[in-house]
């Protein structure tokens, strides 16, 4: 028992100068990953919406918007940034844990940080306990929540990601983590039936969670409290969202060992299921040149999430059920050139070519061969002009095991940000982005998440 109050003595007491260096070199990649994410969702209507619903409720205010020459309240700000980084399927993910951290904790604590022009260290540091907290809180659920019960996992553990990172960049002692991490558990939520429509409820779950998260703590540095046993308690988050949870992940390593280096960057604006798929055809491409009308048959064998009936659609009809389907983004890849997020678009969706090649995307399941840890994902089989060839599935790019370095994380910021951004704009975030540890002011960053 008390690992709820466990995590908040250390995310209290953990400084800057105790983060491994891994630790502090990760975060800065996974801050330009949630930039790049953010300034791509922040042109999606459904990102519009929400926006809406922010300057309507609250009008302008201090704090940084993707894409937007306004600001809002840090609540807002939270939930506007949080749906803009999370809401297309390009931010980076902890598979095991099903938590999507970026989108928990970044919205959260860039608004405090720029509200209270905190310095890059404190950013840095508050950033690392928001997205440890929110891993584990997702590992101990284990993915039962929502292979078994139906719970979005990245929506119900988001809140925790938000509230510890916030509660760290205002400065709350222990009692007051305590709380803040009692009040988030009750905002805690997120449905998976989203994915039998695409419909746009799953882009709002962890920006909500992050907003919800940043409220919570700063209800919490008025005084306000919760439950100190949220996380472990008999009617406690665990044991109410998950058929089979694991308390024990919570704290088992906690300040040793960090959850948040096992972060998967996204390469392609799919699910995270189809990408070693994906980068297996993107691979074969760049080195083979052909052109779709080449494409005689194409299998794809493999075993474990990604041939769940939720990502088997050969037929979507919204942007994020094609995001969803293996068959659909197997065929963008032979199509486009899925590199470019915006290849996920309406006139992709309906292109002719596109939809003929996934209704051609043949799937099969062969749990002897595929999905045993350590091993290959899935095979792609292809027929090119006659040739025959079998793609082996394994470690894609950005996976745990062939993690991006900064330079590739600045490369991929340079492609999702060219929409938005001056090519010298963008240059600048990158540079500032690496020497965040010695920004005095993180308002400097924030401010230039605003455009005309």
């Amino acid at each position: 028992m008390n690992e709820t109050r466990r995590l908040a003595e250390f995310v209290s007491r953990t400084a800057f100068d105790d983060l491994p260096q891994p630790v502090v070199a990760a975060m800065k990649v996974y801050v330009l990953d949630s930039l790049a994410s953010g300034f791509v969702g922040s042109r999606m209507p459904w990102v519009d919406m929400v926006a809406g619903l922010a300057r309507d409720s609250g009008g302008d205010g201090p704090c940084s918007l993707f894409g937007r020459s306004w600001g809002a309240s840090a609540s807002y700000a939270a939930l506007v940034n949080g749906t803009a980084i999370t809401g297309f399927e390009t931010d980076h993910a902890h598979s095991e844990a099903a938590c999507h951290p970026g989108g928990a904790a970044f919205p959260a604590v860039l608004a405090l940080a720029e509200r209270g022009r905190v310095d890059g260290r404190t950013l840095l540091l508050a950033l690392a306990m928001g997205y440890e907290v929110s891993c584990r809180a997702g590992a101990a659920a284990t993915r039962d929540v929502e292979d078994v019960a139906g719970f979005h996992g990245p929506g119900v553990n988001a809140v925790f990601g938000g509230a510890a990172g916030a509660g760290k960049t205002l400065g709350l002692d222990v009692q007051g983590l305590v709380n803040a991490l009692g009040v988030a558990g009750s905002h805690s939520g997120g449905l998976l039936e989203f994915a039998r429509e695409g419909a746009m409820t799953k882009r709002l779950h962890i920006g909500r969670g992050s907003q919800m998260g940043l409220e919570s703590a700063l209800l919490a540095s008025a005084g306000f409290t919760g439950p100190s046993t949220v996380l472990e308690g008999d009617h406690g988050f665990l044991r109410v969202y998950s058929p089979s949870p694991r308390p024990e992940l919570l704290t088992e390593g906690l300040g040793e060992s960090y959850m948040l280096l096992g972060l998967t960057l996204k390469a392609y604006a799919c699910h995270l299921s189809s990408h070693p798929v994906v980068d297996a055809v993107c691979r074969f491409r760049a080195e083979h040149p052909f052109e779709p009308g080449q494409v005689e048959r194409v299998a794809v064998t493999g075993a474990g999430r990604m041939l769940e009936p939720r990502f088997t659609s050969r037929e979507p009809s919204t942007i994020m059920g094609a995001q969803y389907s293996l068959p659909f983004s197997v065929a963008v890849a032979l199509c486009r050139d899925i590199r470019d997020p915006r290849s996920y678009c309406e006139e992709t969706l309906w292109d002719p070519e596109v939809r003929a090649m996934a209704a051609r995307v043949q799937l099969a399941e062969d749990a002897e061969r595929f999905g045993r840890p350590g091993g290959p994902v899935a095979e792609v089989t292809l027929t090119v002009a006659g040739s025959a060839y079998a793609l082996p599935a394994t470690d894609w790019k950005g996976a745990p095991t062939n993690p991006y370095t900064y330079q590739e994380a600045a490369a991929k910021f340079r492609r999702y940000a060219a929409g938005s951004l001056a090519p010298e704009h963008i240059e600048e975030l990158v540079h500032r982005v690496d020497s965040l540890a010695d920004m005095p002011d993180s308002a400097d960053l924030a401010g230039m998440l605003r455009t005309p």
